[in-house]
């Protein structure tokens, strides 16, 4: 699929001929690239760092910028994520993608924008722009999730097999977003220094805007993250504190009975001439006095505030 920039992408067809020099956006499988470019250094590079592609880049050659990006699925954030490399030089801009993604991207940037300018790295920028157009919804979306979290933790309402595995993966999502952000920063930054000349001064300023909007997204991800983090703090001090309670009331059980335990050792001693073993009233006696015990000493720890919970 190609192409033209004029305000709008406008597609050009199969057999029509575009002439040389004309800005164009083209999508290429890789078996298609490799087959209509491989015998340029830039060609082997793309191609062997597309096999292996792990995050986002840019490599600035000595007449092109060469580049993949990596980008996670929001429906799926540690699900595997959508890869495609692209190759930019003076008029041409092609997206080497299998997956058909980057067709339903530039379709979709095809209804909805205006372009300003005709050139390849102006949609180059608009693209990377697109990628992070709802980001900070997102982000917003997934701080109303942590903070819910919270209350739920608070409030006793979620299960406690089911927390630690929440915040677990709610960790492990945004730190994967937030590498994501890092990534494309790394590759505006790069696009900025321009050290081939490839971009005008104006067209590194776009770049140079998208840096900044990266940098506020990645820094927003590490706040998220460290949120999630005093989220599963607060919900371990949250079980230590019920584990503190309960051993605290098992400690009072045991306290209150010590002295039951007393009276049935002393008596269990039968010595000869215990007079209360001889006794009529005896055992009637023993099971006030213990009764007698036992509630003195739930009076004073109830009064001291020892069996509130």
């Amino acid at each position: 699929m190609r192409y033209r920039i004029k305000k709008r992408l406008v597609p050009v067809g199969a057999d029509e001929v575009v002439p040389e020099g004309e800005a164009l956006v083209e999508i290429m499988s890789k078996e298609e690239y490799w087959k209509a470019n491989h015998t340029k250094y830039q060609d082997h590079l793309l191609m062997k760092n597309l096999e292996r592609a792990q995050y986002c880049r840019a490599d600035l050659l000595k007449d092109c910028v060469i580049g993949t990006l990596v980008i996670p699925v929001k429906k799926e954030l540690l699900g595997r994520p959508v890869v495609f490399g692209y190759y930019m030089d003076q008029s041409r801009l092609i997206f080497l993608d299998d997956s058909g993604e980057v067709g339903k991207i530039l379709k979709e940037m095809e209804r909805n924008q205006i372009f300003d300018k005709t050139c390849v790295s102006h949609i180059l920028f608009e693209f990377l722009e697109y990628q992070v157009k709802d980001e900070i919804e997102f982000l917003q979306k997934y701080e109303e999730k942590l903070a819910a979290m919270e209350d739920r933790i608070m409030s006793g309402k979620r299960e406690r097999s089911d927390v630690p595995g929440a915040i677990l993966r709610a960790r492990k999502e945004l730190a994967k977003i937030s590498s994501y952000y890092g990534q494309l920063l790394n590759v505006s930054q790069t696009l900025t220094e321009n050290y081939n000349g490839l971009l005008k001064d104006e067209e590194c300023v776009l770049f140079h805007l998208l840096s900044g909007r990266m940098a506020r997204l990645t820094e927003h991800g590490k706040e998220l993250r460290e949120y999630a983090l005093q989220i599963r703090e607060m919900y371990q001090v949250h079980i230590d504190m019920k584990q503190n309670h309960v051993l605290s009331f098992l400690t009072m059980v045991t306290v209150i009975f010590m002295p039951l335990t007393l009276i049935a050792g002393w008596y269990g001693m039968n010595f000869k001439n215990m007079p209360e073993l001889n006794w009529n009233y005896g055992y009637q006696a023993c099971v006030a006095a213990s009764v007698i015990i036992i509630l003195i000493e739930i009076w004073y720890f109830n009064k001291n505030g020892w069996l509130k919970r």
